[in-house]
C-alpha cells in the first residue's frame, strides 16, 4: 500500500472517532454548573428533575422529591396525603403527576374512588382539579352507617329531618332541619299537633327540638295558662321547661242568678235564695279531677243564717215566738243541694230516704 494512502485512511479514522465522540457528547448546564459538554453516559442534575447524556442528548431518568431525595422515571412516593409520579408528559418532558389520593389507611384511590372517614361521619372522593387530583368531602354517612348521602340531600331518622350540609368553616355534617310527625315534615318554626298536645319545632345550638307548647282539646289549641271545662271540671293547660301536661284547677258551677261560673279547688261560695243558703266547696279528686261537694243547707230567719243541715237530712224546728214548729228538709240535686220548709202536718209526706238532724244554728 501507498504510504500516502496509509497516512490518510489513519487520518480519517481517528477523524471519524473523534467525530464520533464529539457527536456523543451534550452540550447543557446541569449539576450547579454553567453550560459545558458532558460525556456519553454522565448523570445531568437540573433542577428538580435528573438526565443521562446519551448520544449527545439529554435522557430523562427521574425526579427529585420534596426532600431532595432522588427517584427513577415512574416512581412514586407520597406527599400531603397524594401520591406523587415522576413521569413524563405528551411531549417527553420529565413532570409530577398527582396519580392518587391517600386515605388514612395509607390506601391509593384513583380518580373518582370513595372513601368512609374513619370517623363512620362523611366521606371522601378523589376528584381531578386541573391537572392534578384533590381530595374532598363530598357527603355524610346516615345514623346507622348504612347510606351515603351526597351534600344537600336529606333523610328522616326518628322525629327528625337531616340534611348533609357543609358548614361555614369547611366542615361537613349531618344537620337536623326539621321535625317529622306521622311522616310529615315540619320547618323549625312550625308548630303541629301529636295526640293531645302541640308542638314546635325548634333550633337548639343546630339541633331540632319537639317541644311542647300547648294542649289540644276539641281541635282547638290551648297555651300556657288557657282553660277548658269538662264535665264541670274546669282543666288548665301548663307547660313548663321540664313537664307539660292538663291539671284540674276548679270546678265549673251554677251561681244564684243561673248563671255558670268557676271556682278554684278549696273556694267555699253560697248559691242564695230567699230563705235558704246552699254551702259548696269545691275539692280534688284523684291525680287529675275535681268535685263539687254540698256542705250543707242554711235557713236564712228574719235575714240571718239560723240552722244548718247536712245533705240528705231533715230536722223540726220551733222558731221564737211562734206557736207552730216547722220541719225543715235538706235533699240533694244534681246542681247540690235545696233546702224546702214544710209544716209539720206535711213533713212525713217527705222525708223518704232522709235522715233526722237535730237542729243546729
Amino acid at each position: 500500500m501507498d504510504r500516502l494512502v496509509y497516512t490518510l485512511l489513519l487520518v480519517s479514522g481517528a477523524w471519524a472517532q473523534w467525530d464520533m465522540a464529539a457527536r456523543s457528547r451534550c452540550w447543557t448546564s446541569g449539576n450547579g454548573r454553567p453550560a459545558q459538554w458532558w460525556n456519553e453516559g454522565e448523570r445531568v442534575d437540573r433542577g428538580k428533575y435528573w438526565y443521562t447524556c446519551r448520544r449527545g442528548e439529554l435522557y430523562p431518568e427521574g425526579c427529585f422529591t420534596e426532600d431532595n431525595q432522588r427517584i427513577n422515571l415512574w416512581a412514586t412516593y407520597v406527599q400531603n396525603g397524594y401520591e406523587i409520579t415522576c413521569a413524563l408528559d405528551d411531549k417527553s418532558y420529565l413532570v409530577f403527576k398527582t396519580t392518587a389520593c391517600v386515605g388514612p389507611d395509607d390506601r391509593r384511590y384513583r380518580t373518582y374512588d370513595q372513601w368512609v372517614d374513619p370517623s363512620q361521619t362523611y366521606y371522601w372522593q378523589c376528584k381531578p382539579d386541573g391537572p392534578y387530583l384533590k381530595a374532598e368531602v363530598v357527603g355524610c354517612l346516615s345514623h346507622d352507617k348504612t347510606r351515603k348521602l351526597a351534600l344537600g340531600e336529606s333523610y328522616d331518622y326518628g322525629d327528625y329531618r337531616y340534611e348533609c350540609q357543609r358548614k361555614f368553616n369547611g366542615s361537613v355534617s349531618m344537620c337536623s332541619i326539621g321535625c317529622v310527625e306521622r311522616g310529615q315534615f315540619f320547618k323549625v318554626g312550625e308548630q303541629f299537633v301529636d295526640g293531645q298536645y302541640v308542638y314546635y319545632c325548634k333550633s337548639n345550638k343546630g339541633r331540632c327540638q319537639k317541644v311542647c307548647v300547648g294542649c289540644l282539646w276539641r281541635e282547638k289549641r290551648l297555651y300556657d295558662g288557657d282553660r277548658y271545662r269538662e264535665n264541670r271540671t274546669v282543666f288548665q293547660c301548663e307547660i313548663r321547661s321540664d313537664s307539660f301536661g292538663r291539671k284540674a284547677v276548679g270546678c265549673h258551677v251554677r251561681d244564684s242568678d243561673g248563671t255558670m261560673m268557676d271556682r278554684v279547688i278549696g273556694c267555699r261560695w253560697y248559691i242564695t235564695s230567699k230563705n235558704s243558703k246552699i254551702e259548696q266547696t269545691c275539692l280534688a279528686e284523684g291525680e287529675n279531677g275535681a268535685r263539687i261537694k254540698t256542705e250543707a243547707c242554711i235557713y236564712v230567719y228574719k235575714g240571718y243564717d239560723t240552722l244548718q243541715l247536712t245533705p240528705g237530712s231533715y230536722t223540726i224546728w220551733n222558731p221564737p215566738n211562734q206557736a207552730q214548729p216547722i220541719a225543715l228538709t235538706c235533699k240533694t240535686t244534681d246542681d247540690g243541694a235545696v233546702l224546702e220548709q214544710y209544716t209539720v202536718d206535711q213533713v212525713y209526706a217527705h222525708i223518704q230516704g232522709l235522715r233526722y238532724d237535730a237542729p243546729r244554728g
